[in-house]
């Protein structure tokens, strides 16, 4: 294709991609009644949109689709030097950083002063556990008894303020 054609073909493009100025739209039109071949390659071009345009667009087949995404790996230059990757090189530089963890994390053992002490704190705190049990035992208990005295002083208040008669007392 020559310059010529080139010059010509970009302004079709701009034509039919609505990017052509009114002005050049008319110079190119005036220019086509001239010139048959240009004529002929803007209806062309416009066909072309049109075909383009009329074509759906299809899903490429699984098969396909993987075989296109394994090309990058395929074609993966291979270090040449595997430890050299970025993976094995993060996973060098983290080994001293666990080392250095665990040997922070490791318990130490504790002295006899620290274990006699742990102990009394843990005797008294038993103590007091032992205390706020019989404590709440006893709230559980009056408040569960006297709320099962209410039940049955009111059932009785009830029996008694009704002046209907008992079946027994019917029966006499």
């Amino acid at each position: 294709m020559n310059e010529y054609d080139e010059k010509w073909e970009d302004r079709i493009n701009a034509l039919l991609d609505g990017e052509l100025s009114a002005t050049d739209t008319e110079l190119l039109k005036t220019a086509a009644e001239d010139d048959h071949d240009l004529a002929r390659a803007i209806i062309e071009a416009y066909q072309l949109q049109q075909a383009m345009e009329a074509v759906r667009v299809e899903r490429a087949p699984a098969s396909l689709r993987k075989r296109l995404r394994e090309i990058p790996r395929q074609h993966r230059s291979a270090p040449f030097f595997g430890l050299l990757q970025p993976r094995w090189v993060m996973a060098f530089a983290v080994i001293p950083l666990v080392v250095i963890a665990v040997s922070l994390m490791r318990p130490s053992t504790p002295s006899a002063s620290e274990i006699a002490e742990a102990r009394q704190e843990l005797a008294i705190a038993f103590t007091y556990l032992e205390k706020a049990k019989v404590i709440t035992g006893r709230e559980i208990e009056s408040s569960v008894g006297q709320t099962m005295a209410d039940a049955v002083t009111d059932s009785v208040n009830r029996v008694i303020k009704s002046p209907s008669l008992t079946s027994k007392e019917k029966e006499a």
